[in-house]
């Protein structure tokens, strides 16, 4: 047995178990690590794995087989520990020998986080009614008709809303800053890489042509490097396409796939549009509730939930710079910064979102809400959903992912703990209504009951002005 446990607690959701172990406890262990030592050390008079216990206790020290037996022993000393204090955390953050004797050991435990949310019930949350008019529907339509476009060659100038093959070097004091070879480029209005005036110098040159001018860097652009410079750029042009729209009829339906009607497509989209308007109201709501509740709830957890957080935001930060051909380091380094100021920048953010994610889970919890695997299945179908495409593929790989799989769960239950809130903030003002309405009958009632009351007497008077006319 454990010879004794002592728990104290710590700040921050974390606790210290102290524990002193008895010699008959910690023999057995001594005597397997002994065991594997002896196969391992070579121990003066006896052959490898023959020396007894007693002799490579003696030979190697008590502190050398503790520290060969930790794995096991401290697991069995931790398992009896929990078991006698009584606590169940969440994780052993540290494990220390904090004395060799008698061996006392130090063990670090993080606890569950405690999440008082306050009065949330009370917080009035209204879902608006979505609509999706008929112009919406008509929107994705010809965005529909763009997509499936046939594209021809043509023997003419640029113009705008053809594509243009081209080649592109930028230049800015003779060094190359935006190079890129056999690029399409569509010349539309709105279009805006790299910058907006850009596809503007592009119309009226013909395939074969090039051209070379000066495009000014708006200060707020992305790119530090290139903000307010002004770059050259050279063109080359390759070919000029149009796009020659299918119409809008039957066959852009049967073009677009699983659609017999140009109605059938048109319905499915409005669907669409409604389902994706109605997620994103309640996503909106949804996090405006948490931030107005984790701003007053009471909350303390250990700092391996913080710590999980930014790790994640790190690793999300390096993957995104991955994919835009940098590292972090480099980045880090270009920006004079270090690893522990990144953190620190990290850090409010990361707590926002721990203090949001508790509260979520105690709403869950308190309200009973839960979320399948098929809803959740349902939904990443609804997000990646493109017209024309499967998206089986990309669905299988999504669901693969844990990390999404999980944020797409507690998206489900944000949605759904506004339709509760939503719900009760319904039924309050209908029963507020209600009263109300008693109220007011029971008031006009005893405006009547007054009313009548002072019939009777204005009666007798009149009688008695009756009787004195008669005396007369």
């Amino acid at each position: 047995m454990i010879l004794e446990v002592v728990t104290k607690e710590l700040k921050d959701r974390q606790a210290l178990l102290t524990v002193k172990v008895e010699e008959e406890w910690l023999d057995p262990f001594l005597k397997t690590a002994s065991r594997r030592l002896a196969n391992r050390v070579a121990v003066p008079g006896f052959r490898r794995g023959k020396a007894p216990h007693r002799v490579v206790l003696r030979h190697l020290g008590k502190e050398a087989l503790i520290r060969e037996a930790m794995d096991e022993l401290g697991k069995a000393a931790y398992d009896e520990a929990l078991e006698e204090s009584g606590l169940e955390p969440i994780q052993l953050d540290d494990f220390e020998i904090v004395e060799w004797e008698p061996l006392t050991l130090g063990m670090t435990v993080s606890l569950k986080p405690v999440v008082e949310p306050g009065a949330y019930q009370s917080m009035p949350v209204a879902i608006e009614e979505v609509k999706v008019e008929e112009g919406d529907a008509e929107d994705v339509l010809r965005h529909l008709q763009e997509k499936y476009a046939e594209k021809v060659s043509v023997e003419r100038p640029a113009a705008r809303g053809d594509l243009a093959l081209v080649d592109v070097e930028g230049t800015l004091e003779g060094r190359v800053v935006l190079k890129m070879d056999q690029q399409e480029y569509e010349l539309a209005a709105d279009a805006e890489f790299p910058i907006a005036d850009f596809g503007e110098k592009l119309i009226g040159m013909s395939a074969g042509d090039e051209k070379s001018f000066s495009v000014t860097f708006p200060d707020d652009y992305d790119d530090g490097e290139l903000a307010g410079q002004e770059v050259a750029f050279r063109v080359h042009l390759h070919n000029v396409q149009e796009k020659r729209l299918p119409e809008m009829d039957d066959e852009l339906a049967k073009i677009v796939g699983g659609f017999a009607t140009l109605q059938e497509l048109r319905e499915k989209i409005r669907e669409d549009l409604y389902l994706s308007r109605e997620a994103k109201q309640k996503d909106e709501l949804a996090d405006k509730l948490l931030d107005s509740i984790a701003e007053e709830a009471q909350i303390d957890y250990p700092p391996l939930f913080l710590n999980r957080e930014l790790e994640t935001m790190v690793r999300m930060f390096a993957f995104d710079l991955q994919e835009q051909g940098f590292t972090l380091e480099g980045y880090l380094r270009t920006a004079g910064r270090t690893a522990e100021d990144f953190l620190d920048e990290l850090r409010p953010a990361a707590e926002e979102r721990v203090r949001k994610s508790l509260v979520l889970g105690k709403l869950v919890e308190e309200e009973g809400i839960e979320v399948e695997d098929s809803e959740i299945e349902e939904e990443l179908a609804r997000v990646t959903q493109v017209y024309g495409q499967d998206t089986q593929e990309i669905r299988d790989t999504l669901l693969r992912n844990e990390r999404i799989k999980e944020d797409t769960r507690n998206r489900l239950c944000g949605r759904k703990i506004v339709e509760r809130l939503s719900a009760i903030s319904s039924r309050g003002e209908e029963e507020s209504m209600e009263g109300a309405s008693v109220e007011a009958e029971a008031e006009l009632s005893r405006a009547c009951t007054v009313d009548e009351g002072k019939a009777p007497a204005s009666t007798e008077a009149h009688g008695s002005s009756e009787e004195t006319l008669s005396d007369d």
